[in-house]
């Protein structure tokens, strides 16, 4: 599992179909922080809100970089779909923590805050970060080319599902009685970003509620997928 997650990951960083989702996310960062002091919350929200974003880009390019034909050669090395899925997951999930250290550390570095993070502050960082890298992840599991085989149709839609996820606080007091239900099972993004926002007027319960809901569906989504990818094993 190792050599072929290692294998996966060479593989993915050779076709440079990182260097969009990656380059725009830092560029992103770098103008939240092009001047100081920044206020700790505020920021390390609006730097989770698009980590969440660009996770769910890099997915979905991490899932797309192996041709069919490819796929299917490292599915009768590996034995089973299953694990060239879980390869190409911990593939996603390695770049994915590699930016949220350069996010959460780079602003404490390079002085870009008002004062050193508290205690506090730092594990609503962390904890914050990686949450909404790992919703984002499972966000774009759905809409690879597997599920949506043109990337025409299927990046639209993820970003619909994306915008939809930040906006869903408004979205009661707007969609029909029938309709309420999107409410509910859209991806829970924007209750995380906002506890992460008010995180001196919130308590620690309701932050770490939020985190673990937005881990918890990601953990729905990555199972779904995996189940998914297993009957495909099964027909085979």
């Amino acid at each position: 599992m190792i050599h072929l997650t290692l294998y996966l990951l060479r593989h993915y960083i050779r076709s440079q179909k990182y260097f969009a989702p990656v380059v725009m996310y830092v560029i992103a960062m770098l103008l939240i922080y092009s001047y100081r002091p920044n206020p700790i919350a505020d920021s390390y929200s609006v730097t989770a809100m698009l980590l969440f974003f660009g996770s769910a880009w890099l997915g979905l390019s991490v899932m797309n970089a192996e041709p069919a034909g490819q796929i299917q050669l490292l599915v009768l090395h590996a034995g089973s779909r299953r694990k060239v899925i879980f390869g190409q997951l911990w593939c996603a999930w390695m770049m994915q923590c590699a930016l949220v250290i350069i996010t959460v550390l780079y602003p404490v570095m390079f002085g870009m805050f008002e004062r050193q993070p508290t205690g506090g502050e730092w594990m609503m960082a962390w904890f914050g970060h990686l949450a909404l890298s790992l919703l984002g992840l499972g966000v774009s599991l759905f809409f690879q080319k597997s599920y949506v085989p043109r990337f025409s149709r299927s990046l639209p839609g993820l970003i619909v599902l994306l915008l939809l996820s930040f906006v869903q606080g408004s979205l009661t007091n707007h969609l029909p009685e029938w309709l309420q239900w999107l409410n509910k099972v859209l991806p829970p993004a924007f209750y995380l970003v906002r506890e992460m926002m008010i995180f001196e007027e919130a308590k620690w319960g309701a932050v770490l509620l939020s985190i673990i809901w937005a881990v918890m569906y990601a953990f729905v989504l990555v199972s779904i997928h995996v189940w998914l990818s297993g009957r495909r094993d099964i027909r085979s």
